[in-house]
Formats: structure tokens, C-alpha cells, sequence
């Protein structure tokens, strides 16, 4: 016959029953989730870390959805739909000037990363005068980064031009490509299938003199102050995958190839040279950068021009994950 079970053992018994499911239950991953706008090499990196399983390392089940032009992320996320979105500083910041409560919380990119693009029969930018320029939707970074390099470039995009809203990137390369617009603004990839169609590069915008917030995450102030323990997390696996991109290219090339759709080496070369390797980290969202976008926008809001550039974002959780080290030890 069995020994009967002692006392300690019975106890020994329980209590690894019930730590086990404590701890299973302690791994439980919160569900979350995100967005971002078009599908471009500028919006990488909420993919990088998703395909390094980062969300999952710091306790997020993230689902992450492509939504195609930065003010179409921005009304999904007031909605409250996807709370959390990578987004370009120009929407954000206008709907923040408009009475929402959007709130800057990170600044991976912080350069003008699109190229103008012409016709092969333009070669300057002064001959775009009375052109149809094309924009992917009014309101988006594209369309900023347009009016801000072409007033740079002595062209007032009010008056000298025809902007015309073109959809997405790739939309926007066709309308160049069959004539129907005479540039655009492009960004990578699109900035190479524009010069394997030979189009004409007029105008590198990386090499502007200007900090903006080209690509980061946004957030509401209502949703941070509520869900503050997310947002730190998701910034930590949003950094994280900034690091893994700038410091493996192999693979940021497979996560581009993937999301990109293209398995064309010229190509995703091109775009880790210009994007990829331009990523800020640790990714501070930026006050200088808030600044230029407003001072663009004051002759359509004149709002811009009285508020406070440092009331748009919010640097705490980023400061707090460099200061913790975190980042040293990546």
C-alpha cells in the first residue's frame, strides 16, 4: 500500500500548483492596439520591433495595423480605435491646434525624409511654377514637407503651384510616372521605382537645414495619463527595434522586403541608407522640431503662432528609459 501523504508534502503540492498558475498568469500579455501610416522605409520601425517579437519581450500582444496616410491613423486613433500610432509631427500637431489632445511622445526621425521629384523635362525647382504638384492627401507630412521645400526653394506653394492630392506613395509614383502630376514628394521606396522610371531627383529634403518631427509616436494626453505602464513598454520595444534596425542591416532588409513588398537589393539598400540609418536613439521627441512645423503652419493657423512649442510633447518616458540604462545595455 501507498504511503499516505504528509502534511508537507500535501502543502509542497499546492503551493507549486498555485505558484505555477500565478505565473502564468503574471505572463499574461496585454493586448494592444497600434497603427501606422502608409507603408514607407519612414515607418519601419513599429515593424521592426514587431518582427523581432519586441512587444511580446515587454509584455504587450500587439496588433499592429497599416492604415494608409497619417490623418486617417490620426482619426482612428481619436477615436479611440487604436490608441497608440506612429504618425508624422505636421497632423499631430495640427489636430492638437484644433482642440484634440495629441501628444508627442517619441521622435525616431528627425530629418525631412522625402525626395522631389520631377519630370524628366524639369531641372529646377523654379520650373515647377503653374506645375501640378502631387501630395498623397492634404494635411499629411508629404503634403507639409512639399509646401516647406518648395517656400525654401523661393516657389510659394499657394500661388506658384497646383497641389493636387495623389492617395499613397505608390499611387502618387504612378501620377508622376503617366504625367498626370509634373513632381511629387516621394519617399522611400518610391524614391527608386521614380528613378528606375527616370524621373528626375530635384531636391533631397534630408539635406535641408531643419530638425523636424519627420516620424515618431503619438499618442492622446487622456490615454498616457491613464495607460502610462503601456506607453513605457511600448516605447521600450519601439527603441529596442530602432537599435536591432540601425545595428543588424540583414535584418532590416528582410523586415523592409517584407512590409515593402520587394525584394529588390538596389532598393532596400537605398532605403536603409536613407532612412534606416538615420534613426534617432534614444528617440527624445523633439521641441526644435515642433517649432519649425509651427512656424510653417502660421500662415494657415494663425494659432501657431502664440502657443508653446514644448506643450505638444511629452519627454518623460523616453528621459526615464535612457536615464535607466536600458538603451546603454542594447
Amino acid at each position: 500500500m501507498r504511503e499516505p501523504l504528509s502534511a508537507i508534502t500535501v502543502f509542497l503540492v499546492c503551493f507549486v500548483a498555485w505558484f505555477s498558475q500565478a505565473s502564468a498568469q503574471g505572463k499574461k500579455l496585454e493586448k494592444i492596439r497600434v497603427g501606422g501610416g502608409s507603408v514607407g522605409a519612414p515607418q519601419m520601425t513599429m515593424w521592426y520591433a514587431k518582427e523581432a517579437n519586441l512587444y511580446e519581450k515587454h509584455g504587450l500582444a500587439v496588433e499592429a495595423i497599416h492604415i494608409p496616410g497619417s490623418s486617417m491613423a490620426l482619426q482612428a486613433m481619436l477615436s479611440g480605435e487604436v490608441p497608440i500610432i506612429q504618425l508624422g509631427g505636421a497632423a499631430s500637431i495640427q489636430a492638437n491646434l484644433a482642440g484634440a489632445d495629441t501628444v508627442i511622445v517619441a521622435t525616431v526621425l528627425k530629418k525631412f525624409l522625402f525626395s522631389i521629384f520631377s519630370r524628366p523635362e524639369i531641372t529646377r525647382i523654379a520650373d515647377l511654377k503653374d506645375k501640378l504638384f502631387g501630395a498623397t492627401r492634404f494635411g499629411t507630412l508629404s503634403d507639409f514637407a512639399s509646401r516647406f521645400a518648395l517656400e525654401r526653394n523661393g516657389l510659394n506653394p499657394e500661388r506658384d503651384i497646383t497641389m493636387v492630392q495623389t492617395g499613397g506613395q505608390p499611387e502618387t509614383v504612378m501620377a508622376l510616372i503617366t504625367g498626370k502630376v509634373q513632381a511629387a514628394a516621394l519617399s522611400v521606396p518610391a524614391t527608386m521605382r521614380a528613378k528606375q522610371a527616370n524621373m528626375r531627383e530635384l531636391l533631397d529634403m534630408a539635406k535641408l537645414e531643419a530638425t523636424i518631427h519627420q516620424n515618431g509616436v503619438v499618442t492622446t494626453r487622456r490615454y498616457l495619463k491613464s495607460n502610462e505602464d503601456t506607453v513605457r513598454r511600448f516605447l521600450r520595444a519601439y527603441t529596442e527595434g530602432a537599435v536591432l534596425a540601425k545595428r543588424d542591416k540583414a535584418f532590416a532588409a528582410r523586415v523592409m522586403a517584407k512590409y515593402l513588398g520587394t525584394q529588390d537589393r538596389e532598393m532596400l539598400d537605398d532605403a536603409y541608407e536613407r532612412v534606416t540609418r538615420h534613426l534617432e536613439v534614444p528617440p527624445y521627441p523633439s521641441v526644435e522640431g515642433v517649432a519649425v512645423l509651427l512656424k510653417t503652419l502660421e500662415k494657415t493657423q494663425p494659432k501657431a503662432q502664440t502657443v508653446n512649442p514644448e506643450d505638444f510633447i511629452d519627454p518623460r518616458l523616453i528621459r526615464e528609459i535612457a536615464n535607466s540604462g536600458f538603451i546603454d545595455k542594447l
